[in-house]
């Protein structure tokens, strides 16, 4: 099947580096929203640096 150029393009926009600041500002958004809640609920503020970590479900 042939794409057509709307899925061509878009194929280069998630190849590129727009999508790349794009998809970094997304996160940047969903962690700042996260540790508001975090706080909110009575979480200790993040160390610099450090990732929060979740146990593998078994």
């Amino acid at each position: 099947m042939r794409k057509d150029t709307y899925e061509l393009e878009f194929e280069k926009f998630l190849e590129g580096q727009n999508y790349e600041a794009a998809e970094d500002a997304l996160f940047s958004i969903a962690r700042a929203a996260f540790e508001a809640g975090w706080l909110a609920a009575g979480g200790e503020t993040p160390r610099p640096g450090h990732t929060i970590t979740f146990p593998e479900k078994a």
